[in-house]
């Protein structure tokens, strides 16, 4: 006799609807925590610190440092709010980036936002990353001490190279006290005489009001 499969599907199915009820509760829910995060910014600007990890150009990086600010717009602001995303505690520090909404095109739907670098012939984008170009550490013959040296000195006193994005996108996700998101950019290197491209991951937290140094040679 063919065995009977109807108790099995039927405890399938109540999972089944189980599964697509909670799943039914649990995105508004969500949604609303990031629409809240959100309509909160029309009093006051928002802090986020970040950590970052990606690429830029073929060197990884991990554990990088960013502050990310949320305001409300302008009245007269083609976009919802605004968004400044630089480097912490040093706003060109190596691997950092930064991104200024404004020159950007931004769409905004519950706790997610996307912005886009707008393309402009007339004006460059206030959006822009940096890092250690490759040019700085070619060899000046053969890698002895004296070598060795000049490297780490270079290491250690060289300022990031900043490269302008031509193309790129933002993406964050806030989610009550925390965001993440995603960036990349396209961008010429003068140093390296090279197309760059950057990419990044990043998680931050709502913090107090953050501020950024920057940073120079040691002998200035």
């Amino acid at each position: 006799m063919p065995t009977d499969h109807s108790g099995l599907v039927a405890r399938l199915g109540r999972l089944t609807a189980a599964a697509l009820a909670a799943l039914v509760l649990w995105l508004p829910a969500r949604a609303c925590l990031g629409q809240t995060a959100l309509e909160d910014v029309n009093e006051n600007s928002k802090y986020y610190l970040l950590t970052l990890s990606g690429l830029a150009g073929k060197k990884s990086f991990q554990g990088v440092r960013g502050m990310l600010v949320l305001s409300a717009a302008p009245p007269d602001s083609n976009n919802n709010y605004v968004v400044t995303i630089n480097g912490w505690p040093e706003d060109n520090g190596v691997n950092t980036f930064v991104w200024n909404s404004k020159d950007s095109q931004m769409e905004s739907l519950s706790g997610r936002m996307t912005c886009r670098i707008a393309n402009s012939y007339s004006v460059s984008p206030n959006i822009f990353f940096f890092h250690l170009s490759p040019a700085l550490f070619k060899r000046e013959g053969m890698l002895t001490q004296r070598e060795g040296e000049r490297i780490r000195r270079v290491l250690k006193e060289a300022l990031p190279t900043k490269v302008q994005a031509v193309a790129g996108e933002l993406t964050l996700d806030f989610t009550g006290q925390q965001v993440t998101g995603q960036v990349w950019m396209n961008g010429y290197d003068f140093v390296e005489k090279a197309n760059v491209r950057y990419r990044a991951t990043f998680q931050g937290e709502l913090t107090g009001e953050l501020k950024s140094s920057r940073r120079v040679r040691n002998n200035e």
